[in-house]
């Protein structure tokens, strides 16, 4: 089978020679590839890339912020972005670092490599490939670091641990996004079947949920948007006091709709072979991939900031105390 067809992604990896692959598709065995390509002034060999899907050890636990010498490194690339600055990406076969999406910034972190000496990896994004399901880790290695160590890296142990901060202020961003639609479906004309969320980000610096409909129109509350605002922050106040669990679990089809008000997302298949994760905020399911806190109270308060409405879409921006 052409690579090209199979693994685009791997294909444009980088400068390189010579790509060398084997291919076997039957369910349950895995691709291989190995790559010579040059590194700036000397050549550089790949190590070789098992194309099996990473493990998601972040959709169990938000709060575990570091695996001890259970991940496995699978593959190893040189990059160059569009100047000439060179990076390195990792992918392990399991990791607990999230990859950015669903509005949801990457966590930051760091991965030991267990080589004969420890080798460091500082990574400051995260990424997931589509085709392969694999995470892929962005960042460079410790100055301290044999440069000749990192073309045996592959199949070595490693630990691999994220920055709690950031991991927490995302998770709480995230989970606060769920809170707001709980808050605006609670205002009469509102609730989810009418004014229904499509898409959010969830970073720090610049918070929003979209919902298809106009908020004034259906509300009945026009001309007056400090009034919507302020109705949506009171909500959002009693929620928080309540202190209600954020439950992640994963549904068969019918739960989940019913979790979810009676409706899920057209791309969610009756027939998928796997179970949609839900998460559930004061009694709103909502699909997600994303890290959520425990429980509405750790996150003391969160403020509707601006209500936008353009074209039939409503934009509310939000912020949270961290």
């Amino acid at each position: 089978t052409p690579l090209s067809q199979k693994t685009p992604s791997i294909a444009a990896i980088t400068r390189g020679c010579v790509v060398k692959a084997t291919n076997n598709n039957r369910k349950g065995r895995t691709q291989s590839i190995t790559t010579t390509f040059s590194s700036l002034s000397k050549n550089y060999t790949m190590t070789e890339i098992e194309l099996k899907p990473t493990e998601l050890v972040y959709l169990k636990d938000t709060y575990v912020f570091k695996l001890d010498d259970e991940a496995t490194v699978i593959g190893l690339r040189q990059q160059q972005d569009e100047g000439t600055n060179v990076f390195y990406e990792i992918a392990l076969d399991k990791t607990i670092a999230y990859p950015a999406g669903g509005g949801q910034p990457s966590d930051e972190g760091k991965v030991c490599i267990h080589t004969d000496q420890n080798v460091w990896f500082h990574f400051d994004s995260v990424r997931m490939e589509r085709e392969t399901k694999q995470v892929w880790h962005r960042g460079s290695f410790s100055k301290d670091s044999e440069e000749m160590s990192l073309a045996n890296v592959r199949g070595q142990k490693c630990t691999i641990e994220v920055d709690e901060r950031i991991r927490l202020q995302h998770a709480k961003m995230h989970s606060a996004g769920h809170l707001l639609d709980v808050a605006v479906a609670s205002i009469p004309g509102l609730e989810t079947n009418i004014l229904v969320p499509t898409k959010g980000s969830h970073g720090v610096k610049d918070a929003y949920v979209e919902y298809k409909g106009n908020a004034r129109t259906l509300s009945g509350i026009e001309g007056d948007d400090e009034k919507l605002m302020k109705l949506m922050n009171e909500n959002l106040e009693k929620l928080i006091e309540k202190n209600d669990i954020i439950k992640t679990e994963y549904l068969a089809y019918e739960d989940a709709k019913r979790a979810c008000g009676g409706h899920l997302p057209s791309y969610i298949s009756p027939d998928a072979e796997e179970a949609p994760r839900i998460v559930t905020v004061a009694n709103l399911g909502c699909p997600c991939g994303g890290t959520h806190v425990k429980s509405s109270s750790e996150l003391k308060r969160v403020t509707v900031t601006a209500l936008r409405v353009k074209k039939g879409v409503t934009r509310i921006s939000y912020s949270v105390d961290l």
